[in-house]
């Protein structure tokens, strides 16, 4: 039993009011088999681009232009911004589906979640269209054919509201915008604060991964993530100096960590090339969380390190 005293009531800055977000889950039905394991869906990001090329009038350089831009974001032309932010990812995070590889046959069902941030909104009928295009071509290699039947989209009220069913006309999917700081607002958490990946997190220091890194290590990533993507994408800048949140993580204490290198199996044609990272549990405990929550809050949903857009680096919280 959690004591009264053991609240904390989280610190959510007003700027998440400003950032847009669609959280949008795509039913895929297969209709030929397919071997799918984690690792395919990092290779998602290049053959939905170029999927989604086949579809442009590539006389129609502004489309074309905007499309090349949702799966590679150009750097800001502020030199400001290109100092304190990283390079911008995709405005859109994909949720791994699969956790191990497994069989899909002929009519199983495969899911696929995707939130879609500020700028990324307006291209979401694209991305179905992408999709549906894509599942003519085979999800991975030629293999794995599938039809997009149904869309659902995460409604105000946190049930699933159907956005858009197959043989409907593209143009009438409509899916709710939510604001971020709905999506994640919880009113108190408690001073202990469990962190646990679930896919494989590649965080890269000096050219090297961080194989069991500190709590200390990590939170930089998250913060860089957090800051970069919101500003790449809504064009707000949350904070104007991180050093505040750096110096107050440190008065978190890591009470528990059990993290273990996890490899993944090499991508399909780029034989040699294994992608791995970290997974497991840390457990953090300090008043400090009341401050620095709302940071990790945001980084759950889009995920840490390389490949984090397309579901590595995934991770969830409890309290």
């Amino acid at each position: 039993m959690v004591a009264e005293n053991d609240f904390l009531i989280p610190d959510w800055p007003d700027a998440l009011r400003h950032i847009d977000v669609v959280k949008a889950r795509f039913v895929l039905d297969f209709t030929s088999p397919c071997q799918l394991q984690p690792a395919d869906f990092l290779g998602l990001g290049r053959v939905l681009r170029l999927a989604g090329r086949q579809l442009l009038d590539l006389q129609d350089a502004v489309a074309t232009r905007q499309w090349e831009a949702f799966f590679q974001p150009t750097v800001s032309d502020d030199p400001v911004a290109r100092r304190k932010f990283q390079k911008p990812a995709p405005a859109f995070v994909i949720t791994i589906p699969v956790m191990r590889e497994k069989l899909f046959d002929a009519g199983d069902h495969l899911e696929l979640e995707v939130l879609f941030i500020g700028t990324g909104i307006p291209l979401i009928h694209d991305y179905l269209r992408s999709l549906i295009h894509l599942g003519r071509l085979g999800l991975v290699a030629g293999e794995g054919l599938f039809e997009v039947t149904e869309v659902y989209s995460k409604e105000s009220d946190h049930s699933e509201g159907l956005a858009w069913r197959q043989k409907e006309p593209l143009e009438s999917l409509t899916c709710t915008v939510l604001s971020l700081d709905w999506l994640l607002r919880k009113e108190c958490i408690t001073k202990t604060l469990t962190v646990n990946y679930l896919t494989p997190t590649r965080l890269m220091v000096d050219g090297k991964p961080l194989r069991k890194p500190r709590f200390l290590q990590v939170f930089p990533f998250m913060l860089r993530r957090v800051t970069s993507m919101l500003y790449a994408h809504s064009g707000v800048e949350v904070l104007d100096d991180p050093a505040n949140l750096l110096e107050l993580v440190r008065d978190l204490e890591e009470v528990e960590c059990k993290l273990y290198w996890h490899d993944w199996r090499s991508l399909r044609g780029r034989h040699g090339l294994t992608i791995g990272g970290f997974t497991g549990e840390t457990k953090l405990m300090g008043k400090a969380l009341e401050e620095v929550y709302w940071v990790f809050a945001v980084a759950s949903l889009l995920g840490i390190g390389k490949g984090a857009t397309y579901g590595a680096g995934r991770f969830v919280l409890s309290c």
